[in-house]
Formats: structure tokens, sequence, C-alpha cells
């Protein structure tokens, strides 16, 4: 065991995990249904928690503990830019949905803030409407992130450079394929989409389609 006290419920759980450029684990973890948890130092839940391989705190974390950021309300997906940039996708209530960058020591303003809609804490480089995304897996593949999305069946593109959005998102196969849960990047440079349409959800959810879940090959064509 790595590490433990992570507080879980039947959503809200985050759950993504990420090996970074730096070598150390990135957990994203959720409020697990209170709210409170985000904003309190001593929970694990509703942060970005970052540790090394055989469990201990890195020295360069913020503080004596794995927590990496907090304030944050489900975070569904990290991702690195090649010049080392750490991005999370996370899930809102009803309002804004968030793609953030992550820095040390940061508050992403949960639950006081959501998305654009509050004044606390960093501020998100992205916001989309959870109908048209609550995202999950992140990918990053010449020069923008890609973003699965469950309840708004798609795959969100959003171009960045440097930590900071250089146009507005773009949606994909929208409602092709059902839920999108993860996106990762193949070998040959190719997006690795996996569907979620089995899973019983009923947020978003739909019915399951021949040969549901699905690993699915997508081509990123440079404009």
């Amino acid at each position: 065991m790595l590490l433990d006290g992570i507080q879980t419920a039947d959503r809200h759980h985050g759950g993504r995990l990420a090996i970074g450029p730096d070598g150390h684990l990135w957990i994203g973890t959720g409020d697990a249904f209170e709210p409170e948890n985000a904003a309190t130092d001593d929970s694990l839940n509703g942060k970005i928690l970052r540790i090394a391989l055989d469990g201990s705190v890195p020295e360069d974390n913020p503080g004596d503990s794995p927590i990496y950021s907090s304030g944050h309300r489900n975070v569904q997906g990290i991702a690195f830019g090649p010049d080392g940039t750490a991005y999370a996708s996370e899930l809102g209530h009803r309002t804004w949905d968030e793609v953030n960058v992550l820095r040390a020591g940061a508050d992403y303003g949960w639950p006081e803030t959501e998305g654009i809609a509050g004044s606390t804490g960093e501020p998100p480089i992205a916001t989309i409407h959870p109908d048209e995304a609550s995202p999950s897996g992140v990918a990053y593949a010449a020069g923008s992130l890609w973003i699965g999305a469950l309840g708004g069946q798609r795959l969100w593109q959003l171009p960045v450079e440097g930590g900071a959005a250089t146009a507005d998102p773009v949606d994909h196969l929208v409602g092709e394929y059902g839920r999108i849960r993860t996106v990762e990047v193949a070998p040959d440079g190719a997006l690795w989409l996996v569907t979620s349409n089995t899973d019983g959800a009923t947020w978003g959810g739909t019915d399951a389609r021949p040969e549901d879940d699905r690993i699915l090959r997508v081509e990123v064509v440079q404009p």
C-alpha cells in the first residue's frame, strides 16, 4: 500500500492516476459528496495528490503532505504538456466544468467557487457547461488537450501552450459513440478513446450499443 485515508462514495471519488514527467505519481480525488473536504487541509479528498513511487512525499511538495493542490470538486483527468505543465479536468456541479493548470499549493475554489462562478481560488483556463462535458480522461497531443466527455458524449479539443488556452474548446464525435471515459496517446501518436456505456450510469447515460464498451483509435490530423 502506497497511500491510505482517501474517503470514497458511490460517485465523486475521482480516481485518475498519472505518472508525471517528474517520475512521481499524481492522484486526482473527489470531495466524496462532502464539499467541505475540498477546503479542509486534513482531508485527502477534493485534492490533487503527488507522491513518489515508493509512497513517500516528494521534498518539493508544498508541505509535508501528499497534497499538491486543493479546492477541487471531482478531478477526472490529469495530463502533462511537453513543457511539463500539469493539466486536470474537473466535474462541476450544474454551472461549469473546468480545465485547470495545476500549481503547487494552489486552491481552486470549491466549494465557494465553481468554474468562473465565484471569486475564490485559481481560475480555470477553460470552462464548459456540464450538459456538454462532464469531462473525464485527458491527454495531450499535437498542441491540444483532448478531453473525453461523459454526459456530453463527445471529445473536446482545447488548444494550449505554456499553461494557457490559445483558442476556444472545439467538440468532435458528438453523440457518435456515447460516453467517453478515457483518452490516451497511442505509441503512433493517434488517440485511444475508451467508451463508458455499460456502467449503468444514469447521469448522462446512454444505452449500450453493439460491441460496447470499446477502445476507439482516432488519428490526430495537423491543420
